[in-house]
């Protein structure tokens, strides 16, 4: 019967894994070689038992390790997920609060516009008013006397200067 020999190529096929981590694990057990084909090593039956044994072991504990970290980041992910969500719902409630205010805020606005607009137009309408009242009223003189500033009779006195003479 002939002796069948394995490539690290074939090894870390039948490992599922890829040639440089088979090597690696090779090299790191110091599991040498049975023959040598050109630039290949080639391991036989035993060695090749050995290595599977040896390299599934490690490689099912590695897996369990990292399914339990993987596990542990997806329980990680998921509670940064829900506090993410609260955040964001948070955010729409103070912009929803925000919208609220923003709307009374406007409509403050627009009645106080409104008002002053209701002013102006009745302080104008008093304006036109006034000057139409000023109109209708005498050009009297306030120096005339009236009733309040007239202090009695009015005297005159001849003012001096070249035609001063034809003042009186």
């Amino acid at each position: 019967m002939a002796e069948t020999y394995y490539t690290i190529k074939q090894l870390a096929d039948i490992a599922g894994t890829s040639k440089v981590t088979m090597f690696r694990y090779i090299k790191q057990n110091s599991i040498h070689e049975t023959k040598h084909k050109g630039n290949a090593n080639l391991y036989d039956e035993t060695q090749k038992s050995l290595i599977l044994k040896g390299f599934n072991g490690k490689t099912i504990s590695d897996v369990s390790e990292t399914v339990h970290d993987e596990t542990a980041l997806i329980q990680e992910l998921k509670s940064q997920l829900k506090a993410k969500d609260a955040q964001i719902n948070d955010l729409h409630a103070i912009i929803k609060q925000n919208q609220r205010l923003l709307d009374q805020q406007q409509q403050l606005n627009l009645a106080t516009n409104r008002q002053n607009e209701k002013l102006l137009d009745g302080s104008a309408n008093d304006t036109k008013q006034n000057a139409s009242e000023s109109k209708n009223m005498d050009d009297t003189d306030v120096s005339e006397p009236t009733e309040g500033n007239y202090k009695g009779k009015e005297t005159k006195t001849p003012k001096k200067g070249l035609f001063g003479w034809l003042r009186r």
